[in-house]
């Protein structure tokens, strides 16, 4: 490579790395749940998180102008799962996404829709956890919407911003009674014809990876 292509890889690079710092968001890794009174997380169960395959292939659309949207190549709903897998991996000992392999006690299904404007820049968010046993029983719906405190770039904020908005689902997950019952009858596994039935219920389960 030439010299003249090394300093403009150097150039791009750089401005990479400064558009990723326009918010100052914490990544999801860094972001922990609340303490559980008396518990020491993370719980020892199998989560799965369920994304049908039109949420997963979901792309980001954003607002150009107040009559005008336009489909980017940012994958949101890849984005969420990856997010609130980190998330919940917090709270639980095993969290997959869309992986029935794992013989999970808890499902989760995602909800998240963000909205992104030229005309301001920030993100509008609504997101959250619809959970069950692996048989079907509901352990609750928890929810959220965050707006960002300041100006982000759409596609490198996407992720933190997810973060963001599911923090508060996540620590009324962990700390829900219903998550306590079943914790205290130590994450009993479903019974597996039950759970199959319930699971062929959801739909398609696509492949994650």
């Amino acid at each position: 490579m030439t010299m003249a292509g090394r300093n403009w890889m150097g150039l791009a690079l750089g401005a990479l790395l400064l558009a990723g710092c326009t918010s100052g968001l914490p990544p999801a890794a860094q972001i922990d749940p609340a303490p559980v009174p008396g518990v020491a997380l993370p719980f020892n169960a199998r989560v799965m998180i369920f994304m049908g395959d039109k949420d997963l292939q979901r792309k980001l659309t954003i607002q150009l102008t107040r009559y005008q949207s336009e489909e980017t190549k940012v994958q949101d709903g890849r984005i969420l799962a990856e997010t609130a897998q980190t998330l919940l991996a917090k709270g639980f000992r095993l969290v997959e996404i869309n992986d029935p392999t794992i013989r999970p006690q808890i499902v989760v299904r995602l909800t998240g829709r963000p909205g992104w404007s030229k005309l301001d820049g920030v993100f509008k968010i609504g997101c959250g956890f619809d959970v069950w046993t692996a048989d079907g029983q509901p352990l609750g719906n928890f929810v959220a919407r965050w707006d960002s405190p300041m100006k982000v770039d759409y596609a490198v904020d996407l992720p933190p911003s997810y973060a963001q908005c599911l923090k508060k689902p996540l620590d009324e997950l962990l700390a829900s009674p219903a998550l306590a019952r079943l914790a205290s009858q130590g994450f009993r596994d479903p019974h597996p014809k039950a759970a199959e039935e319930w699971m062929r219920a959801l739909g398609p389960i696509p492949a994650w990876k």
